[in-house]
């Protein structure tokens, strides 16, 4: 597009800008997109001109958008959006199916979901690129409704928020542990329960993610009701973290049952179910109200159920 001063604004630039806003230096810039560094700057400098006024701030740690850049990186971004989906939309009317699709997995899903999904996407639309986004449902849920990631699978307790829903599996929640240890404390109790009531777990030493978490939110609401008091004697923003806690000390933790399948087969885990019927959880596919729905997305969002269904079947994942 060129301008009235006579300058030509092209996407590329508008990348490159954006990319040394996001990362906060020319050379992360510049190993982001594969440019050299005096590319990069020399880009940056005519965008400069053509704008009227500086971008960015030198700083010691690298670069630091002026007020002008601010501006324009909140225009830049949709525009930059809309050109990708114009090219993914076309190629796609075309019988060419390709672009990014970012998905956001929580913890308990993503190792075997990604898996699936990688070898289903390379099999079905080898043209289309995967960039996988792990977190909490909360933190997804927010770059969700953000417009940040296209698609998520994550957690639902409520059905409340501005993004779309589909239903993926219901499952309960179940207090967990290191077998010998789960052994260890029903021998104590006088007995294993088939099911837990909440008021049972009120004295278990807990391992909890750090709040705002969707199952600590729900336990710590449930419990204020019951008037239980919770012994939570560690958190953790980290799965991986939490299950290697449970696994070197006689601590629990409340998970579902995917999140924890591969080391309840392996019988190094044992877990009890929650009674309550709140004590439930429903893994969703959510899409994002914010970002085209190309193509691309559309195909990845219709394998993601058929996928969910297969893990149902083999065990892997269960309602």
């Amino acid at each position: 597009m060129q301008t009235d001063a006579g300058h030509d604004l092209t996407l590329k630039a508008l990348t490159t800008f954006v990319a040394v806003a996001r990362t906060g230096s020319v050379s992360g810039a510049a190993a982001q997109l594969g440019l050299a560094q005096s590319a990069i700057s020399r880009q940056v400098a005519e965008l400069e001109k053509m704008f009227g006024g500086p971008l960015f701030y030198r700083t010691g740690r690298g670069v630091r958008p002026t007020t002008l850049a601010a501006q324009v990186l909140a225009d830049a971004e949709p525009l930059l959006d809309g050109a990708r989906q114009l090219v993914e939309s076309a190629r796609g009317r075309a019988g060419n199916v390709s672009g990014m699709v970012t998905l956001g997995l929580v913890p308990a899903v993503a190792p075997l979901l990604s898996s699936r999904l990688y070898a289903a996407v390379q099999e079905r639309l080898p043209a289309v690129k995967l960039r996988i986004v792990e977190g909490y449902s909360g933190e997804i849920e927010t770059r969700l409704t953000q417009g940040s990631i296209d698609l998520a699978v994550l957690n639902r307790y409520r059905a409340e928020g501005r993004n779309s829903y589909r239903r993926l599996l219901d499952t309960p929640l179940m207090l967990v542990g290191r077998r010998e240890a789960v052994q260890a404390h029903w021998r104590a109790a006088g007995g294993r329960p088939a099911s837990l009531l909440l008021r049972q777990i009120g004295g278990v030493p807990l391992v909890l993610p750090v709040p705002p978490n969707a199952i600590r939110n729900l336990l710590e609401e449930a419990a204020a009701a019951h008037r239980i008091a919770l012994n939570v004697c560690m958190e953790a923003s980290s799965s991986v973290v939490i299950k290697r806690i449970l696994s070197d000390h006689a601590a629990f933790s409340v998970l579902p049952y995917h999140a924890v399948a591969a080391e309840l087969e392996s019988g190094e885990y044992d877990a009890v179910p929650l009674a309550d019927r709140a004590m439930r959880q429903s893994v969703v596919l959510a899409t994002s109200s914010q970002r085209p729905f190309t193509a691309a997305v559309r195909q990845v969002a219709q394998m993601i159920p058929k996928l969910a269904e297969a893990l149902i079947g083999e065990g892997k994942w269960r309602r």
